[in-house]
């Protein structure tokens, strides 16, 4: 291994880790990247049957991928949990965002009530502690 890939953060065997913080703004920036081209998916599905609650249940999965996979622990951990509100909160934005791009059903109409709760549950079925 040479010395740089021995100061690596992240690099096998080092004992560098980057702080909180930068691992929840990391994580933040994921979640900002994936509902923003999430919210531009979404946009395309509202109003189209199994479809418009598919769209959202995938982008609350990708989401939380995203997040958790910032904060450099993957899905378990002290981190993986903490993140998973950020996570459901990103995906609800993206969500925001695809009905409001597509302009037919008010954010707070109750026909949006569906998509919302599938991109948290897409949210929280990714994010639950793997089987032991």
């Amino acid at each position: 291994m040479t010395p740089h890939e021995a100061s690596t953060p992240g690099a096998a065997g080092s004992p560098l880790r980057p702080p909180a913080l930068e691992r929840y703004v990391r994580a933040a920036l994921a979640g900002t990247a994936t509902a923003l081209l999430g919210g531009l998916v979404v946009a395309q599905y509202v109003g189209a049957g199994l479809y418009a609650a598919l769209t959202p249940l995938v982008l609350g999965v990708l989401t939380a991928a995203a997040v958790q996979a910032a904060t450099g622990e993957g899905r378990s951990g002290p981190d993986a949990v903490r993140v998973r509100p950020v996570a459901a909160a990103y995906a609800l934005l993206g969500v925001a965002l695809g009905l409001r791009l597509e302009r037919s059903t008010g954010l707070l109409d109750p026909a949006a009530l569906l998509p919302y709760g599938c991109a948290v549950a897409g949210v929280l079925l990714w994010t639950l502690p793997p089987r032991r």
